[in-house]
């Protein structure tokens, strides 16, 4: 029950303290905050995570951000709703909208839903300001990050190694 309500924190620590540099956390997070905002059950959203899993970013940080985002997006609903009926109503789209459904997995994709058209329109608009604040924050943090767990040995405790030391699994 602990370790489980302390994944988060540990999560957060090791996205903090991996030897990844801060571009690749910044477009971890940037990628997960996309994948979070878009609603789940479609085609698009499990293509989103599937980029995520496979591309060589901070996995930790793009989890952190899907599950920080997917809260988000619930409370822009309203608004991702205006923005997509008003992307698929708008008549020089429409054609395009007409060939992406007609495609053998398009009604899979979820693209003529106004919802996860909208959400996917306010992903992708926010997505290059979401990846530089992220760049600059972990530029700034993860070195002090780094110094303040490792003063206080709370790395070490956060992964597990001195539980795993404790139960005889360091062999």
């Amino acid at each position: 029950m602990v370790s489980l309500l302390l994944r988060p924190v540990r999560q957060l620590a090791l996205a903090l303290v991996a030897n990844d540099s801060p571009r690749q956390i910044a477009w971890g997070f940037s990628l997960g905050m996309l994948a979070g905002l878009v609603p789940k059950g479609s085609l698009l959203a499990v293509s989103l995570f599937v980029l995520l899993c496979a591309l060589r970013v901070n996995k930790p940080a793009g989890l952190m951000a899907m599950g920080l985002f997917s809260v988000v997006g619930t409370w822009l609903d309203p608004t991702a709703h205006a923005i997509g009926a008003l992307a698929l109503t708008w008549e020089p789209a429409r054609p395009l909208h007409a060939w992406l459904y007609s495609l053998p997995l398009g009604p899979w994709l979820g693209l003529n839903n106004t919802v996860a058209l909208g959400q996917l329109a306010i992903g992708m608009y926010l997505f290059y300001p979401t990846y530089r604040i992220t760049c600059l924050l972990v530029t700034r943090l993860q070195p002090r990050a780094i110094a303040w767990l490792q003063r206080y040995r709370a790395i070490r405790w956060l992964t597990g190694l001195e539980l795993g030391a404790r139960l005889g699994m360091d062999r």
